[in-house]
């Protein structure tokens, strides 16, 4: 049964069977359908007969261990049950994603039928990476490797950056790969060559190529060296594989983004904070993508993502969004207005600073990042009600905060109170003596 027909039945290995109402669509490893399985729809991935690289027996095994132990989040649309194998071949079911979700190819090229899908605000974009950072950070953590990371993954929410991960039949604990290598523009450059099979560290790269379009539309690594008149087997593994050149490498300017095309990169590059661009200079630098140094961490993504969340504000003159940079005076990039250099939070374990503006929300990863929370927010800004130019920071948190004033007092600052932004007040977030920051105004 190499393709299925609407009203055909398929047996599940749990008991009963799925019934199919409608096809979704094919790709390269099978074709997805819409089934009814005890009472509620569900999508049922049905794998080609040549899709298992002669490893369809350990496929098979791989996909019943991953559904016994569950998801690592519930960002991944895991398999949640698996069919009996019927005339050489099997599938899986999995949730079918709510609408209001986009296929991230989507927020790249758009067409007559379709028009390219944008964010709502850079906020929803932000949250959209951390969220896919997050996923793979405890997909990893529980000792897998997803191995396939591509355009086609994902189903982001563009009003809130919510995240849907798909085709999770791929993956696989570390050192068990079954053929699956990834798809070309998105695999490491050692996958490319085929040098190593997948594994966590090929996972990091496509990871960073993907939070790169997020962020800027564009590919990361074509530009006027890698874009020839006609594309080849060979110049695709240079390109890709053997010398892949980032086109913003701070010292190589050979692959520089092409005039006509280059104008996401062009806005956008200029647009996010410094910080933002040195960790992607970073990770596609030729000594890590070529793993003469180390990638780059789901956790140092985290923390550059982070500290850009809570940067993202609104200009006072245009009420447009803008990021604030705690070091000096800002520019609005939509309006142009100078705005003043606000009041700041500076943490002492990590010698991170923040801008302190209305709405400026602190987030408990800011604080903390050992809590392991990307949700918790702890602090808000808010204006006093009387005199609007006037702030303070609410605490938003399930805990009470240690206030040491200026004199050394103290005094404890119950959940929804607000402590004045005045220079030299010292926050105890945690109370544990280590989530401590200084408010400098």
């Amino acid at each position: 049964m190499a393709t299925l027909k609407i009203g055909d039945t398929v047996k599940m290995k749990s008991g009963g069977s799925a019934k199919v109402l409608a096809e979704f669509g094919s790709g390269g490893q099978g074709t997805v359908y819409k089934v009814n399985y005890n009472g509620k729809e569900y999508a049922l991935k049905w794998y080609h007969s040549n899709a298992f690289y002669g490893k369809e027996d350990e496929f098979y095994t791989n996909l019943e261990n991953n559904i016994m132990k569950g998801a690592p989040t519930e960002a991944f649309l895991w398999p949640l049950g698996i069919t009996e194998k019927q005339n050489g071949s099997f599938g899986y079911i999995m949730d079918i994603y709510p609408d209001g979700y986009e296929e991230l190819t989507n927020f790249f090229v758009g067409s007559k039928k379709k028009p390219q899908v944008r964010f709502k605000s850079f906020a929803a974009l932000i949250t959209a990476a951390i969220n896919i950072i997050q996923a793979f950070r405890e997909l990893h953590n529980r000792g897998y490797s997803y191995q396939d990371i591509n355009n086609g993954n994902f189903f982001i929410d563009p009003a809130n950056g919510r995240v849907l991960i798909c085709d999770n039949d791929n993956v696989s604990p570390y050192g068990t790969n079954l053929g699956i290598r990834g798809k070309q523009r998105w695999m490491a450059p050692e996958i490319v060559t085929l040098q190593c099979d997948p594994d966590k560290q090929s996972d990091r790269f496509s990871l960073a190529v993907v939070l790169f379009r997020l962020l800027f539309i564009n590919h990361p690594l074509e530009g006027r060296y890698s874009t020839p008149p006609c594309m080849t087997k060979a110049l695709e593994k240079k390109y890709y594989g053997t010398e892949p050149i980032f086109v913003f490498d701070p010292t190589d300017t050979r692959n520089r983004p092409i005039p006509g095309t280059d104008h996401n990169l062009k806005l956008f590059w200029g647009i996010y904070p410094e910080y933002i661009r040195e960790i992607f200079c970073r990770a596609f630098s030729q000594d890590v993508m070529l793993k003469r140094k180390p990638r780059v961490l789901e956790k140092e993504w985290l923390d550059a993502f982070f500290r850009l969340r809570a940067e993202t504000g609104t200009c006072p003159v245009c009420q447009k969004e803008m990021f604030y940079a705690a070091e000096k005076e800002n520019c609005c990039f939509e309006c142009g207005k100078r705005i003043p250099q606000t009041a700041r939070l500076v943490f002492k374990n990590d010698s991170l600073s923040l801008s302190l503006f209305t709405h400026m929300k602190v987030y408990l990863w800011n604080v903390d990042t050992s809590m392991q929370d990307i949700e918790t927010v702890v602090g808000e800004v808010v204006e006093n009600t009387k005199n609007p130019n006037l702030l303070g920071m609410r605490n938003v948190s399930a805990y009470t905060w240690m206030i040491t004033l200026p004199d050394n007092t103290q005094r404890q600052l119950e959940p929804g109170s607000v402590v004045p932004l005045k220079n030299g007040f010292v926050i105890d977030f945690m109370n544990n003596k280590r989530a401590i920051a200084t408010i400098e105004a």
